[in-house]
């Protein structure tokens, strides 16, 4: 599959899922699937270490079922760099909270998602709501519709530049099944 095709087809996924809850599942499920490929590609390719030995490893009881687990592995192994294994591990701690707060439903633009995912390698924050906020409440010309009209369109600014993010670290990992060495 080229990158385009590999880009295209992450884009679709992520774009599918609306809310900032349904993105980031999508988001794990995706990256989920490629350190899958990598953990599998870094191991031994002889027939006792795949019949036997790998399966124990990453099957349901495995030590290496956890996302968390198989990303540290990776990391230490070199395969990924530091920047990689943060921003993996803070979408996963922003998914993980937003799993245990099931009283609330979360908006790209909720500081409590805003402030973790500005911290993201690739993340770029469009500049935009808050200045306008602000003359919204010092002036108070703009009427109740013209801000929401802000709200919408800084919440799909800040999506858009989620979605590119993770698309962008997504491609970087897939690029690694190829770029390392692993023993046959």
């Amino acid at each position: 599959m080229s990158d385009n095709q590999q880009e295209d087809e992450i884009l679709e996924k992520l774009n599918q899922r609306s809310d900032i809850h349904g993105l980031l599942i999508c988001a794990i499920e995706i990256i989920d699937e490629i350190i899958d490929h990598l953990i599998m590609k870094a191991f031994r390719k002889e027939q006792h270490a795949i019949k036997f030995v790998i399966p124990s490893l990453v099957g349901n009881k495995g030590p290496l079922n956890d996302l968390s687990i198989r990303l540290k592995l990776l990391y230490v192994l070199g395969i990924i760099s530091r920047e990689e294994y943060e921003d993996i591990e803070l979408l996963m701690a922003v998914l993980d909270e937003l799993n245990n707060d099931n009283e609330r439903v979360y908006t790209y633009i909720d500081d409590e998602i805003l402030g973790p995912i500005s911290l993201l390698h690739d993340m770029i924050i469009p500049p935009g709501l808050p200045t306008q906020q602000k003359k919204t409440n010092e002036v108070g010309i703009v009427d109740s519709m013209k801000s929401s009209m802000y709200h919408q369109r800084y919440q799909q600014m800040i999506r858009s530049a989620l979605i590119i993010a993770i698309t962008t670290l997504s491609i970087r990992l897939e690029h690694k099944k190829t770029q390392f060495f692993m023993p046959e």
